[in-house]
């Protein structure tokens, strides 16, 4: 592909994956809005919800689909489906409307398997490291820009406006995807669709997140808390079965038992349980009243601004991680971004009552989780067979919403331990200098653990011995 080509096609894949981030993150910056004009902070959680139970779907179910009739295809739908989805929360008069517009748009939870797949399929090998990072890099910086701008949208319009935007950028995406992807060959469409793989995994994956988002509300001796974890976990263990069986599986996940995909998706398990909680802890430690004994009592604004560098880093680390990459192999970036995720995490551990430091620890953390975030999937793509990219990536972002979810219930859990309050200062309790050491002292553990198995990643070979070992592995 000439570079103006390779050019077009990464723009394009940006802001695919822009609109993956708008219709993810933009919506945080409406949830009290919500709440004081909806009345019902249950139904209001159910916005967020609903949006993440259909991506882990979508990222599972339409990734394969990809590989299999064409990325370029399945994601030009996904984009029109998303965008439908923005239009019918924007025009909602109540709440239900709104969650439904929001189940329509977690299909957009497939964009980034789905581009990652396109950027293994369109681009020059040596270039397809940094094509992920480009990519990996959009997505992070672009998630954290959509809340700022959310904000704005929210406090000089009204937060139909969130949804109208998201409608937009994802018509934008739909024109630079027709015209700048060029279409993608079917892989595979001779086969036929493991329609059960199918019918088994989205309700699994549903059950489980809904128990995730809901224990805390209905309480984890609750029954339909057990009733719903036992019957996912029970499908979850016949699609497992059945996919180990069946000659075409929607997700082969023989490929998981592969040393470097095994090891990269427990290294997404430990980000997402830990590090992905980034947000939640640090937001509340910067604006903790300092009465507490642990907090900075900065604003909301001034926290953000602290916040904000590593996502305008992460344009140069994503790129950079994949140069390095494609030289090195991508190990080597994965250990420096878990040294810095260790560095980050550990300082802040140690030593968080000093507002100069702590900002230097989040910029440290940051690089960190910017250079992981781009890595993940450079490892993955780097051993991964060329027509199920999309599918094993797809599994990633899976493990990653699950598990997401999963560490936000831990750290909420942890923050609870023990809590402070003073009524003369004003009602309502924080959480107390202990229950915030332990939930720093977990997060740099996984730091550590993190750093561990990626260090036993294996040390990349030359080209053609590693692919002929790929070949061999799942012939």
């Amino acid at each position: 592909m000439k570079p103006s080509s390779a050019t077009a096609v990464l723009a394009a894949l940006v802001l695919a994956e822009v609109v993956g981030a708008v219709e993810a993150t933009m919506i945080f910056a409406a949830l009290r809005t919500f709440n004081a004009e909806f009345g019902d902070p249950v139904m209001v959680g159910w916005i967020v919800t609903a949006f993440l139970l259909a991506a882990a779907a979508s990222a599972s179910l339409c990734s394969r689909l990809g590989d299999m009739f064409g990325r370029r295809r399945m994601l030009l739908g996904v984009l029109v489906v998303a965008g439908a989805g923005s239009m019918v929360s924007a025009l909602a008069t109540g709440v239900v409307g709104v969650i439904a517009g929001r189940a329509i748009q977690g299909v957009s939870g497939a964009v980034l398997p789905l581009c990652f797949g396109l950027v293994r399929e369109n681009l020059p090998p040596a270039r397809v490291p940094f094509g992920i990072g480009v990519v990996s890099a959009a997505a992070f910086v672009s998630a954290g820009a959509a809340i700022f701008i959310g904000g704005m949208l929210v406090d000089h319009l009204t937060w139909h406006w969130i949804f109208y935007v998201g409608a937009a950028t994802a018509t934008l995406a739909w024109f630079a995807v027709w015209f700048g992807v060029p279409r993608s060959l079917r892989q595979h469409s001779s086969q036929p669709v493991d329609v059960l793989g199918a019918v088994l995994l989205v309700p699994a994956i549903t059950g489980l997140l809904v128990v995730l988002s809901q224990a805390r509300h209905w309480g984890w001796a609750d029954a339909r808390t057990l009733g719903i974890m036992i019957t996912s976990l029970a499908t979850l263990a016949f699609w497992l079965r059945h996919e180990l069986r069946t000659p075409s599986p929607l997700i082969d996940v023989r490929l998981l038992a592969h040393r470097q995909l095994a090891l990269a998706n427990i290294g997404m398990v430990l980000l997402a349980l830990g590090p992905l909680q980034s947000g939640l802890v640090l937001s509340q430690l910067l604006q903790q009243p300092i009465w507490t004994g642990v907090g900075l009592g900065l604003s909301a604004t001034t926290a953000g601004l602290l916040l904000a560098p590593p996502m305008a880093l992460a344009v140069l680390v994503g790129p950079g991680c994949g140069a390095l990459a494609a030289r090195r192999g991508a190990r080597l970036p994965a250990l420096w971004a878990c040294m810095f995720l260790l560095a980050g995490w550990g300082g802040i551990a140690l030593q968080h009552a000093s507002v100069g430091f702590v900002a230097t620890m989040v910029v440290l953390q940051g690089i960190g989780m910017a250079a992981a975030y781009a890595v993940v999937p450079m490892l993955i793509v780097e051993v991964a067979p060329g027509e199920r990219t999309s599918e094993v990536t797809g599994v990633s972002a899976v493990m990653r919403y699950i598990f997401n979810a999963v560490g936000s219930q831990v750290v909420a859990v942890l923050l609870a331990r023990a809590t402070v309050s003073d009524a003369a200062r004003g009602p309502g309790s924080y959480p107390a200098p202990a229950a915030f050491e332990l939930t720093l002292v977990v997060i740099a553990g996984l730091c550590v653990v993190s750093l561990v198995a990626t260090a036993c990643l294996p040390v990349r070979r030359r080209e053609a011995e590693r692919e002929a070992s790929i070949r061999g592995k799942f012939a």
